[in-house]
């Protein structure tokens, strides 16, 4: 997700320094930020909660240059420039016990734009757009044992991913995971960490650890890759029913379920070096197929998540230098992989490697990531996708930020046509680039 999404970014407000100071730390926050909502993290006194509201609202601008800005089966175009946007609001509350225990909930909603696609008015692409619930997890907290979250947020891999430095997205808005996707379409480069929706979107149990010398442990476990509503539970011959062990269905085999995390974070100094080092695993089991029912076309079997992850930055006087890298059973971050009758196969491998460099209310960067994939079970060859990241970001003032970057990607896989899709083929469409230039400005409350 977006930098400023992403709920690891908050996590110095997650667990407190020490063990001593356990019980005051706020919790994690689905927004930019040690504090809930762009301003400080107020503590509760004893007996009493406090309740948050806040939001953003971003705009971009970019020009871009995309493959499938240009079919070429019927000749049809995207304009090679344009402007996008979102709205987001976070609602919570927290508390304390007289005892010293913390409690509360947070909550992040989105707006779910509809496309006018059909239409000349935009007032009713506006009108049909809805809201959906992204996160919404309440906590308890204890000096001596951490804190444990209940619901739909993420993990302990994707808090401990630590505002997406070692990931390369906290200089721009995200780099391949930010808001350049809008623009390009099937010109995305596909995201292959674990800090995404497919993680912290499922309904889960997490503990995260007080902080011993720098070092904290988390884990969570959720049944189901279902989110917060276990829509479709009910009767076994139901499909997409996340509370299946099997299915007759060939969609519900290639669903994960009894899902866990292991991961260590360790925050400290080597001399004058800030270090902030992750690892950590995640795995899973698979809806099985009943006896005789059919698995997807030309899939043999399906294999459960088993996916190791890590990263690290090494900062002095505000310049860093990282890295992360995801690879193991998985085609795409938190999906499963399955085994295709022609014997093609491939474990994902996602990593990226980059400087940064922050002063005052500047901060820019740049990355090169790579992200190799089975990709489409239709193709011929693997997915080869490959994306460099150039870009900064100013803080014009409290609540308002400015972002400028510069990307380039390339998607190639044979057998796959990324620009016309089902209008047919043609040839040299396997292999896609894209470039684009955006400009982007970030209000939070």
């Amino acid at each position: 997700m977006r930098n400023y999404l992403l709920a690891s970014a908050a996590l110095l407000g997650l667990v407190a320094a020490s063990s001593a100071q356990a019980a005051t730390f706020a919790p994690s926050d689905p927004s930019r930020n040690a504090s809930a909502f762009g301003t400080t993290q107020t503590k509760p006194e004893p007996g009493k909660i406090i309740v948050h509201m806040g939001g953003l609202v971003a705009i971009d601008a970019a020009y871009s240059q995309s493959g499938p800005d240009k079919s070429a089966v019927n000749g049809s175009k995207n304009a090679t420039a344009g402007m996008d946007g979102y709205f987001r609001l976070y609602f919570g509350f927290d508390g304390k016990l007289t005892n010293g225990m913390i409690y509360g909930a947070k909550s992040e909603m989105r707006t779910n734009f509809q496309s006018n696609v059909g239409s000349t008015s935009t007032s009713g692409g506006s009108f049909a757009s809805t809201w959906s619930t992204r996160r919404a997890y309440g906590y308890l907290g204890g000096d001596s044992w951490g804190i444990v979250r209940i619901g739909q947020g993420d993990g302990p891999i994707s808090l401990f991913t630590g505002g997406g430095i070692t990931t390369g997205e906290a200089f721009s808005t995200g780099a391949w995971n930010g808001d350049a996707c809008a623009f390009v379409g099937a010109g995305c480069i596909g995201w292959g960490f674990l800090a995404a929706g497919g993680e912290y979107v499922t309904n889960k149990a997490v503990w995260v650890s007080p902080s011993w010398g720098g070092l904290q442990l988390g884990a969570s476990f959720a049944p189901s890759n279902a989110a917060l509503n276990a829509n479709g539970s009910g009767t076994a011959s139901a499909t997409g029913n996340p509370s299946q062990i099997t299915s007759t269905s060939a969609t519900d085999t290639v669903r994960p379920k009894n899902i866990f995390e292991v991961a260590a974070r360790w925050q400290g100094n080597l001399g004058p070096v800030a270090v902030d080092a992750m690892a950590g695993y995640l795995g899973s089991d698979v809806v099985k197929p009943t006896s005789g029912a059919a698995l997807p076309s030309g899939v043999t079997s399906v294999k459960g998540l088993s996916v190791m992850d890590g990263g690290v930055s090494l900062t002095y006087m505000g310049a860093s230098v990282f890295g992360h890298v995801s690879t193991g059973t998985m085609n795409g971050a938190a999906a499963t992989r399955v085994q295709l009758a022609s014997g093609r196969k491939k474990d994902g491998l996602a990593w990226v490697v980059g400087t940064q460099y922050s002063t005052g209310p500047y901060t820019v960067g740049t990355s090169w990531y790579q992200f190799d994939s089975q990709g489409s079970n239709a193709g011929t060859g693997n997915r080869q996708e490959r994306g460099f990241a150039l870009g900064g970001q100013y803080n014009v003032v409290t609540g308002f930020d400015v972002f400028l970057e510069y990307l380039w990607g390339s998607r190639k896989q044979a057998g796959v046509n990324f620009v016309d899709g089902g209008l047919g083929s043609a040839a040299n469409n396997n292999k896609i680039t894209t470039s684009m230039v955006m400009l982007t400005g970030l209000w939070r409350w």
